[in-house]
Formats: C-alpha cells, structure tokens, sequence
C-alpha cells in the first residue's frame, strides 16, 4: 500500500555523523523486505506495524526543499536522502519524485549523499551527472552478500549485488565520490571467506573510494522479524544466534574474529580510504552581518 503524505519540515539533524549530520527522508516504509533491516522501528512513530508493505511518500519533499535549502542560515551542508528508507526503492519507480528532489538540489547547488540497494537510479543518471559538475555527489551502494542465492533470501526486493556494484561504476566514471557499504555482515550466512574477500576485491577492482563495514545488529522490533525469518530459511542457525546475541549486538568474541579478518582485507587490498563530507564546489558568497 502506498500512501502520500505532506510534510511540514523535510531536513533533520542527528547528532551520530554518518555520511552526514543532515537527512531528508523521501519515503518511510521500504519496499526492498531485507530482513535485517534496522529501521523498522519507525513505523511505530505513524501508527503503522507493516514497514515493508505500507509505504509513505512526501509528496511535497521537493517544495520543501527548494525553500530549506534557500534559507540564509542554511549553509550546504551534505544531505543523505536515504537515512531510514531507500529513496530509489520499487515505488520510486511509480511516483518518480526523485527527479523533482534532485532539480531542486541543482537549483541550491547542494551536496547530496545517496545510499541503496537498487539500480532505479540510473534512470536520472543525467541529472546526478549536472549535479555533480556544480556540488559534489556521493553514491553509495549497500551489500550484504554476493552470492544470489542467499542474496534473494535476505534482501528479495533489492537488485541483484552485481548490478549494483556495475551501477556505481558507471557515477564513479563521471566524477561521483562512491563508496561501498558492507552492511551488514551476516553471521553464518554472509561472513565466509570467500564472500568476505570478493566484495573487498571488487571494490579494488573497481576503484571505489572507500569500503565501510558493520556486523549485523538486532535490536527492537527487528530482533524479532529476523528470527523468524531465521526459522523458516535457517533453523539450524537459531541456537547459534541465541547464543551470540544475548545483547544487540554480536559478542565481543565474534567481531573481535570478524574484523581482525576484515583487517586482513584492508591490508591486503590496500583499503583504508575513509568518507568525509561532501563540500560543495561553487558555494555561494554569503555577506557577514556586523550587526
């Protein structure tokens, strides 16, 4: 179901630095059903239990940010357009509000920061490609496993991982900073080796500035969805999960394990390129006030 809702306000601080301090949510609710995804809890916050199937989209987002963005006291700093949902997820496909958002970008000359799992995005390649040439773009891509069989499990909406991977090579040969996010890491399922080392291979390979990577967290409202898919696709990883997730995250032991092998990676494939922020290219002349 998918509903369109106007909002008030569309830009949002939060103090925790990821990518940026600065979301403007398209959507709530996504479409792409990964099982592990954390932000299902905030549903709870329109009175909907159905994050997956019961989609919101501000149908204003654009409006409001041509006049967010113009304020004086805005002072471009980079925005991420997918901090709770997938801006390019299914619906995006029929509402189409995207290009609208990033007209709007273009028209403030703002950094814009996009995560996702799908290759929707191509479909405004041209106009990234015009954003890019007056603010910088930052495309990122989030993976979990490369092997499809597992991949259709976990995360069934969401393009295949290597088409998503040759999406972002085609931003990253116009100039886009790229990136990968190895998020998250699955216990058992998608921390082998050889998973492990192809996606740090490819992102050499590829020559995507930065790989970041997370160990799968359960908490709240996910906790639970994720053990009953767990029960229905691998029940014999339930004791094994009881046992490593005692609290949120996975014991100390086991990320002690898994990093010292991503570690590994990094050294192996030279990998240690951090993000930083995004900073515009033609920033606008602001007058100081004396008074």
């Amino acid at each position: 179901m998918l509903k369109e809702i106007k909002s008030k306000t569309i830009l949002h601080y939060h103090e925790q630095t990821f990518a940026t301090n600065w979301d403007a949510n398209i959507y709530r609710g996504c479409g792409h059903n990964c099982k592990y995804c954390f932000a299902q809890y905030s549903h709870k916050y329109l009175e909907s239990q159905d994050f997956f199937d019961e989609i919101y989209v501000k149908s204003n987002a654009h409006e409001l940010l041509e006049k967010e963005l113009w304020k004086k006291k805005w002072w471009w700093f980079s925005i991420n357009l997918c901090g709770i949902s997938d801006c390019y997820q299914p619906a995006e496909k029929k509402i189409e509000i995207m290009p609208k958002v990033i007209k709007a970008f273009i028209k403030n000359k703002n950094p814009l920061v996009i995560v996702t799992k799908s290759t929707l995005i191509l479909r405004d390649f041209e106009l990234i490609k015009k954003l890019n040439q007056i603010s910088e773009v930052s495309i990122m891509i989030s993976v979990s496993t490369l092997d499809e069989k597992k991949r259709k499990l976990i995360e069934p909406d969401a393009a295949p991982t290597l088409e998503r991977i040759q999406m972002l090579k085609k931003f990253k040969d116009i100039g886009c900073k790229t990136g990968v996010l190895f998020m998250p890491i699955i216990p058992y399922i998608s921390d082998d080796d050889k998973n492990l080392d192809d996606i740090f291979r490819l992102t050499k390979k590829y020559n995507f500035g930065f790989i970041l990577t997370w160990a799968l967290h359960l908490r709240w409202n996910t906790k639970n969805m994720f053990y009953k898919f767990l029960r229905w696709n691998f029940p014999h990883l339930v004791p094994k999960y009881e046992k490593l997730y005692k609290a949120g995250s996975a014991s100390k032991e086991y990320k002690f394990n898994l990093y010292t092998k991503i570690n590994l990676l990094r050294r192996k494939y030279q990998l240690y390129g951090r993000y930083e922020m995004s900073k515009p290219k033609n920033r606008k002349v602001v007058q100081l006030r004396i008074f």
